[in-house]
């Protein structure tokens, strides 16, 4: 239960990993159609994976942030290529 502060420039994230401020913001589009599908205004930490909450017009999207899911991740431009399951976005059976 304590607060750790450091230096963003101190660190070192290993690869595929991001500081969730530098996630919040970011363009979310679909890696079949680059259909833009949303940004993350949130991240829930489930302890087996992260759900990242995209929003699109109102709406509020859950997509686990999985290997299966995230294609690429671009925090420099603030873009982000998934390939989601199915039904999340087009509510398919």
């Amino acid at each position: 239960n304590s607060v750790i502060y450091i230096d963003r420039k101190d660190v070192k994230l290993p690869e595929g990993r991001y500081f969730i401020s530098d996630l919040l913001g970011c363009a979310v589009y679909d890696d079949d159609s680059a259909e833009l599908l949303g940004e993350i205004t949130d991240i829930s930490e489930t302890g087996a994976n992260d759900v990242w909450h995209i929003t699109r017009e109102g709406v509020e999207y859950l997509v686990p942030a999985i290997e299966d899911v995230i294609v690429s991740v671009e925090i420099e431009i603030g873009k982000i290529v998934i390939r989601p399951l199915k039904g999340i976005f087009d509510n398919e059976d």
